[in-house]
Order: C-alpha cells, then sequence, then structure tokens
C-alpha cells in the first residue's frame, strides 16, 4: 500500500508538501478542473526534477493518482547538472582538492572538465605557467583518460 499524502486546504487548492520544506522541495497539488466540470485536476512537482499533471473523475481519484505518481517520480534518478558541477570544480581546484571521486566519472564528464579547465587557463597553458594544483589536476584527467584508452585497447 502506497503511504498517503497529507493534503492541507489551500485557497483555491488542496497542497501536499511531503518533504515539508514548502513548494520548490516538492508539492502535490488538487483542485477543480473548471474545464470539464466534476472532474479534478492534480500535479506533482519537484523544481528541476519532475513535473505529471493529470485528471480525476472526483477529488479522492485525483488525490490517488496524484499520490501515486509523487511516489513513482521520487524514486527516479535526480538529474545532474554536470555543467555547474564542473563550474564548481574549476571554481574551487586553487584552493581545494577535487572530490576522490573524481576520476571514477564517466569518460564524457572527464573529457568535459579537461576542455573547460584548458579554456579557463589558456594563457597559463601557453606560457607554461598553470598554478600547480590546477596542473595537478589536469595531469591525473590526463592520465586517467590515457589509461582508460589502452585498457580499452585504443591506439596511443
Amino acid at each position: 500500500m502506497v503511504q498517503r499524502l497529507k493534503w492541507i486546504k489551500e485557497k483555491q487548492r488542496f497542497a501536499a508538501y511531503p518533504v515539508g520544506f514548502g513548494p520548490h522541495f516538492g508539492c502535490a497539488a488538487l483542485w477543480p478542473n473548471i474545464a470539464q466540470h466534476g472532474t479534478w485536476a492534480w500535479s506533482v512537482t519537484w523544481e528541476g526534477w519532475f513535473t505529471e499533471t493529470g485528471i480525476g473523475g472526483d477529488k479522492q481519484e485525483a488525490a490517488d493518482a496524484a499520490t501515486a505518481a509523487w511516489w513513482k517520480l521520487v524514486a527516479t534518478p535526480i538529474p545532474r547538472d554536470v555543467e555547474s558541477e564542473i563550474a564548481v570544480l574549476i571554481a574551487r581546484a586553487p584552493v581545494t582538492p577535487p572530490p576522490n571521486h573524481l576520476l571514477t566519472e564517466d569518460r564524457d564528464y572527464l573529457v568535459r572538465l579537461n576542455r573547460a579547465l584548458a579554456l579557463q587557463y589558456a594563457d597559463e597553458l601557453r606560457s607554461q605557467q598553470l598554478p600547480p594544483p590546477i596542473k595537478l589536476l589536469m595531469e591525473s584527467l590526463s592520465e586517467e583518460l590515457y589509461r582508460r584508452r589502452i585498457d580499452a585497447g585504443g591506439v596511443v
């Protein structure tokens, strides 16, 4: 049996905030569907993660559908914001070591990071004056990508 959501009455709808922190940490809602008298519209949303909507034949059916959708959708993986992750890594790189798991990322992620570092530090690369932490990070990335190419039977 699916755990019921705790619905509260708001001005023009019923809403549930399963995480309890307000709408941008997820919200389920239902309201009378003015386009189709007697039915209820519902939605479940978590900004940047998921949105699903539907129509129920009555309020209980809409609440049941929203509840089922909520539990289905929160079980899905959270989308990654790879560009922001890479930007933060680059911003921190001069003063903070990269996370231990960095070299376990997939090849595309490592290539994107390496390219972003090369763009950010293009002048320093040309003049061979990379800051030591950046040089170490770029060398580690290069070595890991090379190792993977060799392990896959690639040409040097």
